[in-house]
């Protein structure tokens, strides 16, 4: 799976983003079903089961999967019950995998949190992938392999975004030592070899990354540590792209990520 998460246009309603990323060559995409804090208009999906038909309904008739749900993450005042109507509407949407970020500092709560998310997932057969992010609580891969381990629940697994691992110290090295059947699946995209500095991890990581081969980050050193059937979603909000339209963004993003798979899955066969 080569799918696009919606962070890389997030200015574009869920039927637009479906019917963008399916013409730029997307196998999937990543939707945004209950809305962040940070952005709370985007996009309540969730409790309109209409829309939740509608909208898959469209995939179907495009050929494309909505692979991802977002977002669910793991914060100080969570409640699993509340996340209830994502997983139903990621449940009807036919989503493989939910996203959900350490947030919380106290880990003994976090743990307990994500073996009742994992628990609950698994009645609508979604997978909990756990992503560890440098500006939050559980901010390195090492802090998600453990927290991982403390969850021990089989529908739990790692979400690597390739920029929150080398932004955090992260390395090759690293990857080489995780059992495969821990990671779930790739956030992908390219930055500049730079970083950005603390305060500049989120404005980065939210609206200032580029498309793989674009920047510095030895994707090709990473790829060759996985499996070349790795599902793979592109979360690239572009930092030079910001004034195109979503679906010209999104045209742009496959043909440059599409590309680069296809040399990748070369190399690596």
């Amino acid at each position: 799976m080569i799918s696009v998460s919606h962070l890389t246009a997030l200015d574009a309603a869920p039927e637009e983003y479906l019917a963008a990323a399916a013409a730029a060559g997307f196998e999937g995409v990543g939707m945004r079903l209950l809305p962040p804090r940070h952005a709370p208009g985007k996009y309540p999906v969730a409790g309109d089961l209409a829309r939740c038909k509608a909208l898959r309904s469209q995939a179907d008739d495009l050929g494309i999967a909505i692979f991802e749900a977002e977002s669910f993450p793991m914060e100080p005042d969570t409640d699993v019950d509340n996340l209830l109507p994502g997983l139903e509407a990621g449940a009807i949407l036919g989503a493989s995998v939910l996203v959900s970020g350490g947030a919380d500092p106290e880990e003994c709560r976090m743990v307990e949190n994500y073996a009742r998310l994992a628990e609950a997932a698994a009645q609508f057969r979604i997978k909990v992938a756990i992503e560890f992010m440098p500006s939050r609580p559980m901010e390195s891969l090492q802090d998600a392999l453990r927290v991982l381990d403390k969850v021990d629940h089989k529908n739990t697994g790692l979400l690597i975004d390739v920029l929150h691992l080398f932004r955090s110290g992260g390395t090759i090295g690293e990857i080489v030592a995780i059992p495969l059947e821990k990671i779930t699946y790739i956030h992908l995209c390219d930055a500049l070899a730079a970083h950005p500095g603390a305060d500049g991890l989120t404005p980065e990581s939210r609206a200032g990354r580029l498309y793989p081969g674009e920047g510095e980050l030895p994707l090709e050193a990473f790829f060759a540590q996985l499996p070349p059937d790795i599902d793979v979603s592109l979360e690239a909000p572009h930092r030079d792209q910001q004034h195109l339209a979503p679906a010209k963004r999104l045209e742009l993003a496959g043909k440059q990520t599409l590309a680069f798979m296809r040399r990748i899955r070369s190399a690596q066969s």
